[in-house]
């Protein structure tokens, strides 16, 4: 014979096992939490720290990064004081270099004082060319003449060439100024000047040669024993002294007269002006004695 037995729960032990439950769940969470929490604060304070070590290694960067600056700075005001000093030094050498070069320039244009002749009769030499002749003592600058040494005519030296006229290429109608500081190229043709004409005649005794040659090659000349000429003031007046040679004397009528050109007439033709008529310059007594200065 079968029995049933029953079983009966109260119904106050059932809330408790929930309880238990819910409670044990809340405590877990919780545990979860506070594990996170802590997590979170390690994670803050290791943050925290690498905020202050990067912010130290900023700072430390930058002072290395300003330090590297002034130095730089430094240095740099430094070397500008060293280019502004060698750049004052350049300039000074490079003044001094200049003055040197310049005196030496000066020096190879202007030869020696004392080795520079008086005339072309001075000049050791057998061949015709250019020389420096300082005529006179008070006169500052040298100058250059052409010395000819192919026509001596039984005469020692050489001869100073104040005129020289050969294919027409230079022109010889010039004014006053031109013909008394002297006009053309001593290898070519040209008028040496009537300033140094004076300079070179002043004092001594100077002879004259007019030499004439054609085309052909035939040539003439006329030798006079004196030869001098005034100053500006007088006019430049000419002197010469007995005549020889083959050639006519063409300036037996000249002599005794002042130069004249076309602005300065100092002539003795009244209705005319022989420079301007003539196209040239010369010690012109009337318009129709010979000369060798037309244009």
């Amino acid at each position: 014979m079968l029995a049933l037995n029953k079983v009966v729960v109260a119904d106050g032990d059932a809330p408790t096992v929930m309880e238990a439950v819910i409670q044990a769940m809340i405590e877990f969470r919780r545990e979860i939490l506070d594990n996170l929490q802590l997590s979170l604060e390690f994670h803050t304070e290791q943050l925290d720290e690498i905020k202050v070590h990067m912010k130290h290694m900023v700072e430390e960067q930058e002072k290395r990064i300003t330090n590297r600056v002034l130095e730089l700075q430094d240095k740099f005001k430094d070397q500008q004081s060293q280019i502004v000093e060698l750049t004052k030094k350049t300039m000074l050498h490079s003044s001094e270099t200049s003055l040197q070069y310049n005196k030496i320039a000066n020096a190879l244009d202007q030869p020696d004082r004392r080795l520079v002749p008086t005339s072309c009769n001075g000049i050791r030499s057998y061949s015709t060319g250019t020389f420096y002749i300082r005529p006179y003592e008070s006169v500052e600058k040298p100058f250059m003449v052409r010395c000819d040494f192919d026509n001596q005519f039984h005469h020692s030296g050489g001869w100073t060439v104040f005129q020289r006229r050969m294919d027409g290429s230079v022109d010889f109608h010039q004014n006053w100024t031109m013909y008394k500081n002297g006009f053309g190229d001593v290898n070519g043709e040209h008028w040496l000047g009537l300033e140094k004409l004076h300079l070179m005649t002043r004092s001594g005794r100077h002879e004259l040669l007019v030499l004439l040659k054609d085309f052909e090659g035939n040539s003439t000349f006329a030798l006079y024993d004196e030869f001098h000429i005034a100053s500006e003031k007088e006019k430049y007046k000419i002197t010469v002294g007995k005549h020889s040679g083959t050639a006519v004397d063409s300036l037996i009528e000249h002599n005794g007269m002042k130069f004249s050109t076309f602005d300065q007439d100092n002539d003795l033709t009244e209705k005319m002006n022989c420079a301007e008529s003539y196209k040239g310059a010369w010690w012109f007594k009337n318009c129709y004695r010979r000369y060798v200065a037309s244009g």
